[in-house]
């Protein structure tokens, strides 16, 4: 039972609806809402009574309410000490990303622990997933949401997985596969590939596949944003992989997606050095592991 989720219960209790009470939370109202019912299906029973006017407690939600309440209060009033001696309450983070994060609903999460704790200061450094194990290296930045390399990582980090995704293929409206709903790799040794830039954990992947279906891809252009790659796509250029949440985050005219038989998974996660243990990085790193974990 994550504080965070006692939160959204109460604020859904103040509020009497879901979509103030996300707005309030500072979280998108699927994101409140799919917390909540992961809460009640651990209880075993309903916190509120759902109408189209909106949620009004049940016997046992008020009861979790008083509760919590007094929980939070205490929890609160505990953090606000400890951040005295630890500096969390005046923090920073420095935040290493890759382009492409939906599976993990990082957008979310990140305004959900910015809510969670006001006074963080937290800044973003968008990079491929090699590029920011060196900045972990390096200290530039304190956590990287990356994907899994294939190579193994340093053994001075840690790494935690949150989600995976797997590659769809993107092809224009007038290709010959476009009325498919599925292709196997084989079938596309004759095609021209949009890949993504070399040394990008997503290349080294599609490309493995490649070869491992007996061909070697013919890649015409190479973009490290899945947007230009789409647009490339829809101007006839060639053929991309894509990670299937980017189909579902936007829909563009003329790019149609075929699911791949053989999967390609890229598997996401975060990761930090082992040696740079503080109250504030240990915190962001439980809160990711649960933020997921439902």
């Amino acid at each position: 039972m994550e504080l965070y989720t006692m939160n959204y219960v109460l604020a859904v209790a103040d509020c009497g609806n879901f979509s103030l009470a996300a707005q309030a939370c500072h979280v998108g109202q699927p994101a409140l809402s799919q917390q909540i019912a992961k809460l009640e299906r651990e209880l075993g029973l309903p916190l509120f009574y759902r109408n189209s006017r909106g949620a009004t407690l049940t016997d046992a939600g008020k009861e979790f309410v008083l509760r919590a309440r007094e929980i939070v209060q205490r929890t609160e009033a505990l953090e606000a000490e400890m951040a005295f001696y630890a500096g969390l309450h005046k923090g920073s983070l420095t935040l290493g990303i890759i382009t492409s994060l939906q599976c993990i609903d990082f957008g979310e999460m990140l305004s959900s622990f910015c809510y969670n704790y006001p006074d963080i200061s937290v800044n973003i450094i968008q990079e491929g997933t090699h590029r920011l194990v060196d900045l972990l290296l390096e200290r530039k930045i304190d956590l990287a949401f990356l994907n899994r390399p294939l190579t193994e990582l340093p053994q001075s980090l840690d790494f935690a997985k949150l989600g995976e995704d797997c590659y769809s293929l993107a092809v224009p409206s007038r290709h010959p596969l476009a009325g498919r709903k599925t292709v196997s790799l084989k079938e596309l040794k004759d095609e021209h590939f949009i890949f993504h830039q070399s040394g990008q954990v997503a290349s080294e992947l599609c490309l493995l596949a490649c070869r491992n279906a007996g061909f070697e891809p013919d890649i015409v252009c190479r973009s490290g944003s899945p947007t230009t790659g789409l647009y490339m796509v829809q101007g006839g250029l060639g053929v991309a992989f894509l990670p299937s949440e980017e189909f579902l985050s936007r829909t563009l005219s003329g790019v149609v997606e075929l699911k791949i038989e053989e999967k390609i998974t890229k598997e996401v996660g975060i990761a930090w050095r082992r040696d740079a243990s503080s109250p504030l990085l240990d915190a962001a790193v439980r809160f990711a592991k649960g933020w997921v974990s439902g």
